[in-house]
């Protein structure tokens, strides 16, 4: 016989419950949070200091005008963007139910050689179910789509952005869809975009200071930066971008000295998580340190700064599987290289005609929101050129096609997935899981 030792009632039930969440436990799934972000949903209105993004609490203003996105005729980035994102988080939603992983199970099939697939939850949430055309007469038609955190227009209390809800979450991955505009000889396709990690700008910031040649930039995998100011080289762009980065405002075109009248904020303190600093930070700034106006006495000090040093950032963001932009360049250009795939095979299969795809294209590259201020993963595409016919069909005629891929490939960034091999298509995706192991508790330690 068994024998049981003496145990409190208060033991008994204690070990019983231990016991059953033991068992619970070993018979549940692998769970992932995933955030869809269909980009913008706001307007560009007047005046910016009532509706406008990016709140400073210096200055107790609004800095930019809301990007509102791009459009073209009838279509606009925003309802793009959203419609497709919505197919996403439904497709997404079927591995939470034994019934809808069935269908789901059957799109992996179209993609794999393999009959059996680990199963796993894949919880979504979206960022925006609406755009501001659904609220045209509000006193703050932005309230619901800003980036930062910002003042209620009637109480001033400050509510929470974008950003901040995304990493309320705690997501291990960000899907964040846009669109482009097309310029003159432009054929379509699709986009990454990337920020570089602190290595990175710390390499320019010493280009700046004459430390270092521009040639170590300039020869390096970082070098084709997103040109905004227009005269500007790209090493001159990606100077003023780094100096942003770092303490907020632009350098002049020399790249050695502030531009005190072209102010971006501190947006490390702009969003609720546990990198912002300490209450009163403000009267610290002028001062040497994080809030020096100078490039010679600004200092990387504070828990954003101890973050961007990390040894994670860097895998989010520098080296990586595509050769530089870290994790977030391989999930971004990995989801882009499942649609590349998918439509064709999806299209083919119901016997339709599928467009030629237009090309990944080379990653646009500079200081942006959210791959730096989402602490997680983030697959931030340029989905396709609202100006050009070819892209709109497959976001809009095949969005479920195109949905489907995008779900298949977020599956195979945390499980893995032996691809079918299709010798006559451009782009197959890798099918390699992300080491998500190595970032242990990362992504919960965002609050």
């Amino acid at each position: 016989m068994l024998s049981v030792p003496n145990l409190s009632s208060k033991d008994f039930f204690l070990s019983v419950f231990i016991f059953f969440s033991f068992i619970v436990s070993l018979s549940s799934e692998p769970t992932y949070r995933i955030v869809i972000d269909p980009g913008h949903g706001g307007v560009a209105k007047d005046p910016k200091s009532l509706h406008g993004d990016k709140y400073d609490s210096v200055t107790q203003t609004f800095l930019e005008t809301y990007k509102q996105g791009t459009e073209h005729g009838s279509y606009t980035e925003r309802k793009v963007v959203l419609d497709l994102a919505k197919e996403v988080h439904k497709i997404l939603k079927l591995t939470e139910t034994e019934t809808g992983w069935k269908e789901f199970e059957g799109y992996l099939k179209l993609f794999s050689k393999k009959n059996d697939f680990t199963r796993v939850k894949l919880v979504s949430h979206l960022t925006r179910e609406t755009s501001f055309d659904d609220d045209v007469s509000s006193d703050d038609p932005n309230a619901a789509y800003r980036l930062y955190d910002y003042p209620d227009s009637k109480t001033a209390v400050r509510k929470k952005g974008r950003l901040s809800k995304i990493n309320e979450i705690k997501p291990q991955l960000v899907l964040s869809l846009h669109l482009n505009p097309a310029g003159k000889g432009q054929k379509g396709g699709m986009a990454a975009v990337l920020t570089p990690g602190y290595k990175t700008f710390s390499l320019l910031k010493k280009i700046s200071n004459k430390e270092k040649s521009p040639n170590s930039f300039l020869k390096g995998p970082w070098s084709d930066w997103l040109v905004f100011q227009s005269g500007w080289s790209k090493l001159e762009n990606a100077t003023a971008d780094t100096w942003i980065y770092f303490h907020g405002y632009w350098s002049k075109k020399n790249g050695k000295d502030t531009d005190l009248t072209k102010f971006e904020g501190y947006r490390q303190n702009m969003i609720s998580w546990k990198y912002a600093d300490d209450p009163n930070w403000e009267k610290n700034i002028g001062k040497k340190g994080p809030y020096a106006k100078s490039h010679e006495e600004f200092l990387e000090t504070g828990r954003f700064w101890e973050r961007e040093m990390g040894k994670k950032e860097e895998w989010r963001r520098e080296g990586g599987k595509e050769g530089f932009g870290g994790d977030n360049h391989y999930v971004t250009k990995e989801l882009m290289r499942f649609v590349q795939y998918g439509l064709p095979i999806q299209l083919k299969k119901l016997d339709t005609p599928y467009p030629e795809l237009g090309p990944i294209q080379k990653p646009y590259i500079s200081t942006y929101s959210l791959p730096t201020y989402t602490n997680a993963l983030c697959a931030f595409i340029e989905i396709g050129y609202v100006n050009r016919s070819r892209d709109i069909k497959y976001l809009t005629q095949n969005k479920k096609e195109t949905a489907i891929s995008l779900a298949v490939g977020i599956y195979s960034l945390f499980v893995g997935l032996d691809v079918k091999k299709k010798l006559n298509l451009p782009y197959h995706p890798k099918g390699k899981k992300v080491n998500w192991e190595r970032y242990e508790t990362y992504f919960d330690e965002v609050l």
